[in-house]
This record gives structure tokens, C-alpha cells and sequence, in this order.
């Protein structure tokens, strides 16, 4: 089976939330490659990242206590090295992994820098709003649709300062945009979020 199909097939298995599972990993490779399209990265690289990047939180996976981006780069270089998979571009992708969270510093090389980008602008806009309230009541943050809405504004508020590319930056002001008049939008049909 080709190594694009395999990764495919874990994250499908893996128990994962949609909020996370497959369909958010295709957003954020795609979006990686569109953003970085004056680029030559290694596609194998910014593929197998953008499957794995999440492992850590997939219920078969995850560990209580441990940070998910670190349980991500464990199980990453378990699936890939029990793969075969190249050993050149191994800590290319582990790299991208331990550092695809907005709280993380980029990482060294071009494909961990735009598996990043993406990872965060997933989290902004129309598509962010989706994913955050699809949590409600299955995330221990995100038990009411009121902390949505919270997590919806801080995200807004910090989360385009984490961005470091030219191409990131623009899109993220677009997301940021739709996540306020969202947010307005609420805010005026229910009476001041009172009604919510």
C-alpha cells in the first residue's frame, strides 16, 4: 500500500473527533501548499506531517497529561519508522509535528513553518467557527456553546499575531474578519449573548 494511503488509513481508524480527524488534515496540507506555493517543499514531508500532526488527541493515541503535540511526534516516528519511511526526511516531519501548535515557536525547515501557518488559520474564520462548536460538550474546554463563543473571541484576538508568513498574514486578517461578524451577528440576535 502507498505511504499516502497508510497515513490516510490511521487517522481514519484512529477514534479521531471530525473537528480533527481527517478532513481538518487534508485542510491543513492544502492550505500549507497554497500558502507556500512560491515554494519548493518536499511534498512527502508536508503530507505525512499534515496527517500525523494530530495523533496526540486521537483517542487511540492520546495520553492523559501529555502534551499532544509532543504524544504526536512520538507516535509519528513510531508509524513512520515501522513504514520504512525515509530516514532523511524523518526529523523534517517531526519537526513540523512538535511545532504545529500556535504556542509553539515555527519550526526549522519551510514545511514545518506552513503546516503551522495552516494548523492555526484552521482555527479562524467560517471553518474555525465549525470546528469550535462541533466541540461543544465533546471537549472538557468547550462544554457550552457560550465557551465556543469565548474560544471563538480569543482565537480571533491572538491567533493572527501567530502567524509569520506574508501569505499567512493575509489570510488570517480575512479569517479574523469573518470570526468578528460572526461574533457581531450573535451578539445582536441574542441579546447581547444573554439569550444564547
Amino acid at each position: 500500500m502507498e505511504f499516502r494511503q497508510e497515513l490516510i488509513q490511521i487517522v481514519e481508524k484512529s477514534g479521531a473527533h471530525p473537528a480533527w480527524g481527517i478532513k481538518h488534515c487534508f485542510r491543513v496540507y492544502h492550505l500549507a501548499k497554497e500558502l507556500s506555493s512560491h515554494l519548493m517543499l518536499d511534498d512527502e514531508v508536508l503530507f505525512a506531517a499534515a496527517m500525523l500532526h494530530d495523533t496526540g488527541k486521537y483517542p487511540i493515541y492520546a495520553i492523559k497529561n501529555v502534551d499532544h503535540a509532543l504524544r504526536s511526534k512520538g507516535v509519528a516516528a513510531n508509524l513512520l519508522q515501522q513504514m520504512m519511511f525515509s530516514p532523511d526526511k524523518l526529523p523534517l516531519i517531526l519537526d513540523a509535528v512538535e511545532n504545529h501548535m500556535y504556542y509553539s515557536e515555527p519550526g526549522r525547515c519551510d514545511e514545518a513553518v506552513y503546516l503551522r501557518e495552516s494548523d492555526i488559520l484552521d482555527n479562524l474564520g467560517n471553518i474555525g467557527l465549525m470546528r469550535l462548536f462541533s466541540c461543544v460538550g465533546q471537549d472538557e474546554l468547550i462544554q457550552t456553546p457560550e465557551q465556543a463563543l469565548e474560544r471563538a473571541r480569543l482565537f480571533a484576538d491572538a491567533l493572527p499575531d501567530k502567524v509569520s508568513t506574508k501569505s499567512g498574514k493575509r489570510l488570517a486578517i480575512k479569517r479574523r474578519e469573518e470570526t468578528l461578524r460572526f461574533l457581531a451577528g450573535i451578539k445582536r440576535q441574542t441579546a447581547e449573548f444573554a439569550w444564547i
